[in-house]
């Protein structure tokens, strides 16, 4: 069993709006202005175990999030009264300062490990599994948007079973050093009840381990992530969705007990491409903190 807490602050991100919200509750043309928002996340993730036999277990892993948005609407000089208002109004409906909570998308997962691939003291572990759809869903926020209506473009999940499958390889070079690879897929394949169809997620960890010590490790590595785009069924291609993201990690474990790992990590983002015409978000340095139980 296991337990990880995870915080990410500071995510930004905001585009130019030309749009605002009349007192009748009508899209209106007004004076350019700007969204800005800000995200910070905080996570819990629950994970269990059960070994099979010698070479099978099985998996399940429940995350909670907290997301904290912070949003802003930013004028340039002389922008008339009228046109302010307006534009506050119609930032109300699309990003607001709230806080949003609840589970996010489990899973459950088969694994298959064997010792001796390519090398005779490698560690090789396959996962085939699905998604499990856990996570809150939205109805389409660009639909509501146009209409003038509260909407979010937060969602927890992605409201379907999606297949996923990941590998870790690992290396012992010597009795203190060793490397590492890990990489995971995930892979939507049709839209939930809402009209909504999620990205395609690639994961990729290659890490460098230090034992010191018997119970304790040191890592460093890299992170690099793909989330394709969203789609929905009527307006298309979501506009915020589409990122590439690299990170340099590193942390460390200690063995606190005979049957029980203490671990932290860090995570500082040092390259990222949003493909998105409107609100991506900017990653920013993260932090964890794990706690790992044997029975």
């Amino acid at each position: 069993m296991g337990i990880d807490f995870s915080v990410t602050e500071g995510m930004k991100g905001g585009h130019a709006e030309e749009h605002g919200l009349s007192e009748d509750r009508r899209v209106i043309d007004i004076t350019e202005h700007r969204h800005e928002v800000e995200l910070d996340i905080y996570r819990v993730e629950l994970s269990l175990s059960r070994t099979l036999d010698a070479n099978y277990d099985v998996s399940l892993r429940l995350p909670y999030f907290i997301k904290d948005q912070a949003a802003d609407v930013q004028f340039v000089p002389n922008t008339p009264g009228a046109d302010q208002a307006a534009a506050i109004r119609n930032g109300s409906i699309h990003h607001r300062q709230e806080t949003y909570e609840g589970f996010g998308d489990g899973e459950l997962s088969v694994g298959w490990r064997t010792r001796g691939f390519l090398w005779d003291t490698s560690t090789l572990r396959v996962s085939a599994g699905v998604s499990l759809p856990f996570g809150d869903t939205e109805e389409d926020p660009w639909l509501a948007g146009d209409a003038g209506q509260e909407h979010l473009h937060i969602q927890f999940g992605n409201g379907t079973v999606d297949p996923v499958v990941d590998a870790y390889f690992g290396v012992p070079i010597n009795d203190y050093w060793g490397w590492a690879l890990y990489g995971k897929v995930r892979v939507p394949v049709y839209e939930n009840s809402k009209g909504y169809r999620g990205a395609r997620e690639f994961m990729l960890l290659p890490r460098v381990f230090y034992m010191p010590r018997k119970e304790a490790s040191l890592y460093a590595g890299v992170s690099a992530s793909y989330y394709g785009y969203s789609y929905w069924e009527e307006t298309g291609r979501d506009e915020n969705s589409g990122l590439i993201s690299v990170y340099a990690a590193m942390g460390g474990g200690y063995k606190v007990a005979d049957f029980t790992t203490l671990s932290i990590g860090m995570q500082v983002p040092v390259y990222t491409d949003i493909f998105s015409n409107e609100d991506g978000l900017d990653p920013a340095m993260a932090f964890s903190l794990s706690v790992s139980q044997q029975f």
